[in-house]
């Protein structure tokens, strides 16, 4: 999950699941740092493994919701197209079953269809900061599993997804970008944050996590990477 107060929203955009997860687990922090009650919440990315240039061009598109042509069946997992945009944990009745996409099809579209309107009724929040990971352990795996071609960061890719997202929002938003010490590129960005290599599976090290989130949020507003 991702998490929320009044005024703020924590926001994961993928493109792995560890960014909802250490929002999550990282909500006294936020709470403490900032001087707000922060909630848990469901966003429609939080358990979503998106590349980041889909990512950007779903939202240059305007974010319009799937339909079932879109869907397909792999490889791999359910898969989004054009974006390429993968459901490791959805269309089929629990989290680990095979995928039935015509049997779950529309719950799940009901389900996206609230959390895409949750997304979008984001913007009644003052600030909102959108976390970008690559950092999950697991996520080479995945990436075999389903055909990602490309984990490393990339800048422009990045910048593309910011102007993107903004332009959705019609505002500057912030984005804290986490990566994996063997798959940040070599990307130079302002809140470019490179974690140590851990020993878990797709968690995170919530330590790490956490004094990440205590640096970040210390600064106040920050501004956008891409101008």
């Amino acid at each position: 999950m991702s998490a929320g107060s009044d005024t703020t929203a924590i926001v994961s955009l993928g493109m792995s699941c560890q960014s909802a997860r250490q929002i999550r687990t990282s909500i006294e922090v936020l709470s403490e740092v900032l001087a707000q009650a922060f909630q848990p919440e469901r966003h429609f990315f939080d358990g979503l493994v998106a590349p980041v240039a889909g990512l950007a061009q779903l939202f240059e598109d305007g974010f319009p919701l799937f339909d079932r042509v879109a869907i397909v069946d792999g490889p791999g997992h359910p898969t989004w197209n054009p974006y390429e945009i993968r459901f490791l944990h959805h269309f089929r009745p629990e989290p680990e079953a095979a995928a039935d996409i015509d049997g779950w099809f529309e719950n799940e579209l009901s389900r996206f269809t609230h959390l895409r309107a949750k997304f979008e009724r984001l913007r009644q929040r003052e600030r909102l900061i959108f976390v970008i990971s690559n950092s999950q352990n697991n996520l080479d795996l995945v990436a075999r599993d389903t055909g990602i071609e490309k984990l490393d960061f990339d800048a422009d890719e990045l910048k593309r997804l910011q102007v993107a997202v903004d332009g959705f929002f019609g505002r500057a938003c912030e984005y804290l970008v986490v990566s994996h010490p063997e798959r940040h590129g070599g990307t130079e960005l302002p809140e470019l944050r490179i974690l140590q290599a851990d020993d878990s599976e797709w968690t995170g090290d919530k330590r790490q996590w956490r004094e990440l989130f205590r640096d970040y949020l210390a600064k106040g507003r920050v501004e956008p990477f891409a101008v």
